[in-house]
């Protein structure tokens, strides 16, 4: 595995590098596989055009890197997330966990996490139904 790869994985991350998105192209594999609970996208111009606009309605965001733990080609990342968004104007903080397949670039990168926390309670109304819900369950 590739550890300078992973270490300019989490510099770009630890904070967000809004003005530095050609890094990506260090980082990732031409043929990236990149998915989430939301998305699945497919390529390394598909996941900068993603993150490009992710990064339009972020007025700052950051990583914190909690535990890493690398076996063989793979790195297991846990995280912290704290984004500042310009619509809605709010933070929002989520937790989750990143894992990375490596060949000389990231080849795969699955994220995890609950998507209920980090978009759907931040929808107006929605967001209160859902965190209702949660309370009772």
């Amino acid at each position: 595995m590739n550890t300078t790869t992973l270490e300019k994985f989490k510099h770009y991350f630890s904070p967000i590098d809004f003005n530095n998105i050609s890094i990506l192209e260090e980082i990732y594999s031409e043929d990236i596989v990149f998915k989430d609970p939301i998305h699945e996208i497919d390529g390394i111009e598909n996941l900068k055009a993603y993150f490009q606009k992710l990064n339009e309605n972020l007025i700052e965001g950051t990583f914190h890197f909690t535990d890493e733990s690398i076996m063989g080609n793979k790195a297991y990342l846990s995280w912290e997330m704290n984004l500042k968004l310009k619509r809605p104007k709010k933070n929002v903080k989520a937790s989750g966990i990143s894992v990375l397949i490596f060949e000389n670039e990231i080849i795969s990168q699955r994220d995890y996490f609950d998507a209920g926390e980090l978009f759907y309670e931040n929808i107006p109304i929605l967001g209160s139904i859902i965190r209702s819900i949660k309370k009772k369950l």
